[in-house]
């Protein structure tokens, strides 16, 4: 059985230690305002632990295994809600906060995800109401949540600025180019929409045969055809009902000619180029990009084939393309790199990456977080990566 993304990731969640540094447990017979949850995210995200952190509702930490799930009420999820946008709002540098909540065993669960909390120190925005003041900010430690003051708030600052990774990532060839700039490919005419064209063509004819001659008689229609368009013009032999049913949903039928459209011949293709600037070899080096999840921008999760091309997937597929997960928040990206030498850049991807991009992207930017992790998942480094769309299609 195949349980969706926030079921899956919500069961993981309660398999760890539920005093994991982490991981926070709010209580779930007692709600919280929103300021109390703008300063557990901001104390989590200056927390010294590594990876993305999460506050759990709906969970007894102090039952037993296997009935701590107690869930919470409708009404205080749609509060968490607003309150999980209100502290995105509230908090700078700007931190990845994703909501995400289910029923597990028919009760209402939820997680805020804090990710990416590695332009530290996170302190509040601006003033809100008598709470928060600009400027405050909470630290973490195990179960205690403490203010932190301008000292601290130094330290971790410079401690971000020391553990910035002394491997380089950039695009294309160039590892300390962080910005990659790509037109807009035109993805207006995919198969199913030539198809669509062709059908209404189709039926605008019978329909008027059939309004001429008061019948579909396939003679008839041959020879009328042939009239108006020519003897070498394709006559369309399919009936009224199988027309109808291809021109109201193509997509369909051209499912595996429309992701070869838009995932290759219309694709945005790009790669990486990751540079060891340190004396030594690194062994065992992966590279996970975090993509947000956004209308408009998908990235495949396979190399997609021509339904023209008889050959098995398997004979025409470039070898290394990198495993792709979509979540509900985002699209992670993850490839192996193995042996890093010293001072030699290598590419990240055996196969590029493919992105199908749409026209509302024009004009804009988007962030692609990294995360590079060395033998048993030791932490390398992490950074952001930008691609700018320009105004036109190409």
């Amino acid at each position: 059985m195949r349980f969706p993304v926030n079921v899956m990731l919500l069961k993981q969640l309660l398999e760890r230690s539920l005093t994991s540094a982490n991981l926070l447990v709010c209580d779930p017979f007692r709600q919280q305002d929103q300021a109390e949850l703008v300063k557990e995210v901001i104390g989590l995200a200056n927390a010294d632990v590594d990876g993305p952190r999460y506050i759990l509702f709906g969970i007894n930490a102090g039952a037993i295994a296997g009935s701590r799930i107690v869930g919470i009420a409708d009404s205080v999820m749609t509060d968490l809600k607003k309150a999980h946008r209100l502290s995105s709002a509230l908090i700078e540098p700007v931190l990845h906060l994703a909501f995400i909540y289910d029923r597990i065993n028919n009760k209402l669960v939820g997680a805020l995800e804090i990710d990416g909390c590695d332009d530290g120190p996170y302190v509040v925005r601006q003033d809100f109401s008598e709470k928060l003041s600009r400027g405050q900010s909470w630290i973490r430690e195990g179960r205690q949540l403490r203010a932190a003051d301008r000292t601290e708030l130094a330290q971790i600052s410079a401690h971000e600025a020391a553990n910035q990774p002394t491997i380089m990532v950039g695009f294309n060839g160039r590892p300390d180019c962080a910005l990659f700039e790509s037109p807009v490919p035109d993805t207006s005419n995919p198969p199913s929409a030539r198809e669509k064209r062709k059908v209404k063509k189709s039926l605008d004819f019978k329909k008027a045969i059939k309004d001429s001659f008061g019948t579909l008689n396939t003679k008839i229609m041959r020879m009328t055809h042939v009239r108006e368009y020519g003897p070498d013009a394709e006559f369309d032999a399919r009936g009224m009902d199988t027309l109808i049913g291809v021109y109201e949903e193509p997509e369909k039928e051209f499912a595996d000619a429309d992701n070869y459209y838009f995932f290759e011949q219309r694709a945005v293709k790009l790669n990486l180029t990751v540079c060891n600037k340190g004396a030594k070899g690194i062994k065992d080096v992966s590279i996970v990009l975090a993509f947000p999840r956004i209308p408009d921008l998908d990235v495949a999760d396979r190399l997609y084939i021509s339904p023209d091309d008889k050959r098995s997937r398997h004979e025409v597929e470039k070898p290394g393309y990198p495993e792709v997960q979509r979540r509900d928040d985002k699209i992670l990206v993850r490839s192996s790199l193995g042996l890093l030498p010293p001072d030699s850049p290598e590419q990240a991807f055996e196969s590029d990456l493919r992105l199908a991009v749409g026209p509302d992207m024009r004009g804009k930017t988007v962030s692609i977080r990294y995360t590079l992790r060395g033998r048993n998942d030791q932490s390398l480094g992490k950074g952001c990566l930008k691609i700018r769309f320009s105004q036109v299609s190409a």
